[in-house]
């Protein structure tokens, strides 16, 4: 049995279609109009193959295909089609069409699963409207989702009004949890939004492990005074002294870290921010990822010595607060080898490699078996217009997740 990469193409380019916007940019934000089509589109897809998708009470979207044994549990397969402002038409979209395509393939073929096959359309994966994503994957996964129907988007819409286009509300969306006793394994094929595929022309990523996430709000306390009267020698810039010790972050990681680890600080903050003063006081954010939890803590402990240090040097104050933390998230290791055994016996080249990025599959590994493969981006552009993966190379990951499919489908509990 094999995908059909024309298919593919024409589908990836029509949900994009969805996303144009008049000024020439694509988004398809979640919960807007254009995620609305879309969504709608995708599901077209299905019915006509006699399949008829339910939207759950948090917003995803399932198309099952059932199988020989209707006790059995379900494999799953999916990811998202919402973007980030001007996205591209592969994050996340890759996942969700080449669901799909399995779907039809079996059917086109006449093969049934032992398992349902389920295919998901997860809700708002990137998050940006209201500040924190993955909110279908969390909801399916029974996590304490911290949503209010006042919450604000970034238009200042609440968000029990917004999520009316997707016909649910947030007192229901916890009802969208699964149990993991109805899911016999999860697989998301995603494009690897990094350069290590690419740059090494390897066709497929084997995903070992999502990496933890650790970020910090520092805030810098020197002292606020007369940019043209304090001489040099007489000041406690608070933006120097953050400069310093932001500078000194890429040796922190070469130092302490592996290939993967990395460390940013991407958004800065200075009191009072005006042109004819010293600055007083400065607030960053410092973000450490990494697949074990270990080497974040010595990159965090490496981090205050330095903040210290400088702070000490300019007679200055600071904090060094964490804000947030998620664990390292590793794939289950009875999926992650299913999909290696079908790699091999396609003969395709891979490589082991781990997720520097966010997925839903972060989420499910907390509850289910998951796994993940990623297919190159070309430079390791994402999240961008400009992102593009060569069709060769998802032909391959959809083919490969197809035989994953029905790799894993002849696994039982004992097997694995």
């Amino acid at each position: 049995m094999k995908v059909n990469i024309e298919r593919i193409h024409s589908r990836l380019e029509e949900i994009y279609q969805c996303g144009r916007k008049e000024d020439g940019t694509f988004t398809r934000m979640a919960y807007s109009p254009e995620d609305v089509k879309g969504r709608e589109t995708f599901m077209n897809y299905f019915r006509k193959l006699g399949i008829e998708p339910r939207v759950d009470e948090a917003g995803n979207i399932h198309a099952r295909l059932e199988g020989e044994d209707p006790s059995l549990p379900a494999i799953l397969t999916g990811s998202h089609l919402d973007t980030v402002p001007d996205g591209g038409k592969y994050d996340g979209v890759v996942g969700c069409v080449s669901g799909l395509e399995a779907v039809e393939t079996l059917v086109e073929n006449g093969k049934k699963l032992r398992h349902p096959l389920e295919v998901i359309v997860f809700t708002d994966e990137e998050g940006f409207r209201f500040g924190s994503g993955l909110l279908g994957s969390g909801a399916i996964c029974g996590q304490d989702l911290d949503i209010r129907e006042t919450d604000l988007d970034l238009y200042g819409n609440e968000r029990g009004e917004v999520i009316k286009s997707y016909g649910i509300t947030v007192a229901d969306a916890p009802k969208a949890r699964i149990r993991p006793e109805d899911v016999h394994c999860f697989i998301e094929l995603h494009v690897e939004q990094g350069a290590s595929l690419y740059k090494s022309k390897t066709p497929i990523g084997v995903v070992s492990s999502i990496a933890g996430v650790s970020r910090y709000e520092i805030t810098i306390t020197g002292e606020a005074n007369h940019a043209g009267s304090t001489i040099m020698a007489d000041r406690k810039d608070a933006l120097v002294a953050a400069s310093r010790f932001i500078a000194q972050v890429p040796e922190i990681v070469k130092t302490n870290g592996n290939d993967y680890t990395v460390a940013t600080v991407g958004t800065i903050k200075v009191q009072p921010n005006s042109v004819n003063v010293v600055p007083g006081s400065c607030t960053f954010n410092l973000e450490i990822r990494d697949q074990d939890a270990a080497v974040i803590g010595c990159i965090e402990n490496h981090a205050k010595a330095c903040l210290e240090q400088v702070c000490k040097e300019m007679g200055e104050e600071y904090t060094f607060t964490q804000i947030s933390y998620h664990e390292p998230a590793p794939m289950s290791e009875w999926v992650k080898a299913a999909i290696e055994t079908e790699v091999q016996k396609m003969g395709v080249d891979y490589k082991v490699v781990p997720s520097g990025a966010f997925h839903d599959s972060l989420i499910m590994t907390a509850v289910f078996p998951t796994g993940m493969i990623f297919v190159p981006s070309v430079d390791g552009i994402s999240h961008s217009r400009y992102e593009f993966t060569e069709d060769a190379d998802i032909e391959q990951g959809a083919q490969l997740l197809l035989q994953t499919i029905l790799e894993v489908d002849n696994m039982d509990d004992h097997v694995k």
